[in-house]
């Protein structure tokens, strides 16, 4: 089985922060986690296939590697 790992640090448990402070805390967390997904070696290998109607929402058709496109998606929101 395996162990799921949650960050806390002090921002996390403040509830005086601005709505745009939690976005950016979450936003954070977020990529931290996809980061730590793609390294993982099982999912690092896996293939997800996209089909062809999905390039309205900006994915091209084909066979892409997972643990490719949760970085590409760690890169957007860190940006």
């Amino acid at each position: 089985m395996q162990q799921s790992v949650f960050i806390v640090d002090e921002n996390s448990v403040n509830l005086n922060l601005t709505k745009e402070q939690n976005i950016i805390i979450e936003r954070n967390y977020l990529v931290d986690w996809l980061r730590f997904c793609a390294a993982n070696f099982d999912i690092r290998n896996e293939k997800i296939y996209i089909p062809d109607d999905c390039e309205k929402y900006g994915f091209a058709e084909g066979k892409h590697d997972i643990g490719q496109m949760m970085h590409f998606l760690a890169d957007m929101l860190e940006e």
